[in-house]
């Protein structure tokens, strides 16, 4: 994976392709561009409308690309790429090899306000990488774009880096693996805000245990004001997440569940419960089994949330490997089969749902599953 060096420190406003977009052919606007932001930073630092211009530009920098042929690391902190006139972007060409767009390898970088379409990348239109020793992101923005995922890829991936931010994106996913997905690499990865992102799968994903936003081996997350609409494979689909909020979300469409616990990868099977979290004022509905499946799950609250017209008419499920969590309801249909010694004192844990209209018990469904793994440079995707 290449890296590039720059040579100043300033904060860089690139035009992708700023020339006037109605000048742009067809074949390479996107119709999801219609929905990138209307408005651009003024003024930009740098100004560029084509591969040369913005090579000659930056060479001692950023490689950004009109129709990108080759990744594009970001190696210097407190960069901002953004638009000089509305509607610029990235365009993976097809054929090229391209996995992702942008890589982002350093702190407080920020990519604000573009259209990105990586309909013919490997792998995403934004990733953020920390392992370290040559990959340092932290703190990355990524802010107000219009972007195609990777069919088989992801939305924005993000394996280490504390206090990413992800707010305010419109995605459509054409069979993507994963959408939005945050993992630890050698540095964590907590800290993390995916706030008002719009998630709309125009195909069903691909990845057994992942979702529309796919937290993993994570804390201190806030995950809030998401759409995340279609055939999702789950909407929210945490493993080992820890003391984060989950509130405000709407979740529609999911193949399995709207919020999934705990379906663990190939590395960490058996690994931590999902704990000390709170789900509230969610809105689930059309899930393909159940609005809610708390697999492994301790200690978390879920206040508020929405759950009819789900299949079966089930809210929530809580499986025998759910302990202490607490469900305050509107009537929701819960199915609690939940007694799991969460402190490890040698005595099980019960659940506590209260406001339900009826508890169920013995409806054991989707258990965590096992599948294909993916692997990103190396990772494996969670």
């Amino acid at each position: 994976m290449k890296r590039l060096t720059h040579a100043f420190p300033l904060l860089l406003a690139l035009a992708a392709g700023c020339q006037d977009p109605s000048a742009v052919p067809t074949a390479t606007r996107p119709l999801f561009a219609a929905l990138a932001p209307s408005a651009c930073p003024t003024p930009a630092t740098v100004t560029v409308s084509d591969e040369a211009g913005l090579r000659a530009a930056l060479a001692a920098g950023i490689r950004g690309m009109i129709g990108i042929t080759q990744d594009d690391t970001i190696a210097t902190a407190d960069v901002t790429l953004t638009c000089a006139t509305p509607g610029s972007g990235l365009f993976a060409v097809a054929g090229s090899g391209v996995q992702d767009l942008l890589i982002a390898a350093a702190k407080r970088d920020v990519v604000d306000r573009l259209v990105l379409d990586a309909s013919q990348a490997g792998d995403s239109p934004l990733a953020g990488f920390n392992d370290g020793t040559t990959f340092f992101a932290e703190s990355i923005r990524f802010t107000n774009n219009a972007a195609m995922c990777a069919p088989g890829g992801e939305c924005v991936f993000i394996s280490g880096g504390l206090g990413a931010v992800v707010t305010d994106n419109h995605f459509e996913a054409p069979g993507s693996f994963s959408g939005i997905q945050l993992q630890v690499d050698v540095a964590r990865v907590d800290g993390a805000r995916i706030e008002r992102n719009t998630l709309v799968a125009t195909a069903p994903s691909i990845g057994p245990r992942q979702g529309g936003i796919r937290p993993a081996d994570a804390a201190d997350v806030v995950i809030a004001d998401n759409t995340v609409v279609g055939p999702w494979r789950n909407g929210l689909s945490g493993a080992r997440l820890a003391r984060s909020r989950v509130q405000g979300n709407q979740f529609r469409g999911a193949v399995r569940n709207g919020i999934r616990l705990s379906d663990a990868g190939p590395l960490f099977i058996g690994g931590r419960p999902a704990s000390d979290n709170l789900f509230s004022n969610n809105r689930i509905a059309a899930s393909g089994e159940a609005g809610i499946f708390a697999h492994l799950a301790c200690r978390n609250a879920f206040i508020g949330n929405n759950l009819q017209g789900n299949a079966g008419d089930i809210g929530a499920i809580f499986p025998d490997s759910s302990g202490a969590n607490t469900l305050t309801g509107n009537g929701t249909i819960v199915v609690d089969d939940g007694a799991f010694d969460c402190d490890a004192d040698g005595l099980n844990d019960p659940n506590i749902i209260t406001g339900a209209a009826a508890v169920r018990h013995g409806l054991h469904l989707g258990e965590a599953v096992s599948g294909a793994v993916r692997t990103v440079r190396g990772i494996t995707v969670e």
